[in-house]
Parts: C-alpha cells; sequence; structure tokens
C-alpha cells in the first residue's frame, strides 16, 4: 500500500503513536486511521498532532520569517522536524467484521498507519459504538474529538441528516447524567456543519 501516513513508534492498549511520514500534510484531528499489524487492521482516532525537533535535547528556534519563507530560504531545517499524531484505538477487523472494542493486542511498534477508507468509515461508525469508546479512555479531549469525528463521518455519508441524529441520540443516552458535556458536543458538531 502507498498511502500510508506514518509509521508506529510506541503502543499502548488504549491508543498508538506514530511518526507522519509527511512533515507538511499530517493527518486531521479527528481522522479515523488504521494501523496494519500481525495480519490484523487496527483502527484508531487522532487525537493529538504536533510537531518537534528530531533530537529530544534540542528545541526549534525562532527565526522570526514565517514558516514557508524559511523552508525556502533554508531547506534543510525540514530534516531537523517531526511530526507525530496520537491515535485512540477504537476497534479492529476481525476476519472482515469490524469490532468496536479493543483488539486482543496493540499494532507493533514499526506497523505502519494509514487513512481509513470510506468504507472503513462507514463500517466503524455505522453502530456509533466508537462514541461509547472515546468517552471512556481517559486523558482524551472527548468532547473535540467525538465532535470531529462525527462531523467526518457525517461528510463521508454524504451529509446524511438521518446519521446526525441517530449520532446526537446517541450522545444523549451514553451522556445522559452529564447535560453538559452532551450540550457541548452537539453544538461542536452543529457548528463545524
Amino acid at each position: 500500500m502507498t498511502d500510508r501516513i506514518g509509521e508506529v513508534i510506541q503502543v499502548y492498549t488504549t491508543r498508538f503513536l506514530a511518526q507522519s511520514d509527511n512533515l507538511l500534510n499530517p493527518p486531521y484531528f479527528g481522522s479515523f486511521v488504521r494501523a496494519e499489524s500481525q495480519g490484523m487492521s487496527i483502527y484508531g482516532l487522532v487525537f493529538n498532532v504536533y510537531e518537534t525537533s528530531i533530537d529530544p535535547n534540542r528545541r526549534a528556534m525562532a527565526f522570526g520569517i514565517e514558516r514557508e519563507e524559511l523552508l525556502k530560504q533554508q531547506p534543510q531545517i525540514a530534516e531537523f522536524l517531526k511530526v507525530e499524531f496520537e491515535a485512540a484505538v477504537i476497534g479492529f477487523n476481525d476476519a472482515g467484521h469490524i469490532r468496536a472494542y479493543l483488539p486482543p493486542f496493540p499494532p507493533r511498534i514499526h506497523s505502519f498507519v494509514y487513512p481509513c477508507s470510506k468504507q472503513e468509515v462507514l463500517d466503524l461508525t455505522e453502530d456509533l459504538e466508537f462514541i461509547r469508546s472515546i468517552n471512556s479512555l481517559p486523558g482524551l479531549p472527548v468532547e473535540e474529538l467525538v465532535a470531529a469525528s462525527i462531523r467526518l463521518a457525517y461528510g463521508e455519508r454524504g451529509s446524511d441528516r438521518n446519521f446526525l441524529v441517530r449520532a446526537g441520540q446517541e450522545i444523549a443516552q451514553l451522556l445522559k447524567d452529564e447535560y453538559e458535556k452532551a450540550r457541548s458536543i452537539i453544538r461542536r458538531i452543529s457548528d463545524g456543519r
């Protein structure tokens, strides 16, 4: 596959960290990705993207000019930067069936990461179980991540209003004791359409 977007460099049961293949075009926050590992597709949602120096002991310096101009004047600077992204695991493909729960093992280090196809996004979001997965993982920007992923799935579904209604109902049911959180997510979904 040639559409890979990164390589896994650290793994946990519930998330993985990958280094992006493209400094200028990392995956979007809330995008659906898959890591191919040991014959299994492991699906995740990108919840953190950051750019840093390749040398952990050396920070980037300010040059006082716009990034595009700096890279034109000194293209070698790009060689000293890297983009990494983190994805929360939301499911896996088990013999052709999408399972919306944690896989039996995380992806392996040096596994490649790819963007999910339209069909994979449709399959992953059909029962909306991924919302529950996101909500249960500690340390995630839940409101923003749920809203971003719903907006992305809505677009992949051809702006299917029925999907938005079902997503709103799922959020309301899941967060029935957290009214403000549910309201915040729904507001973020509608603001971004």
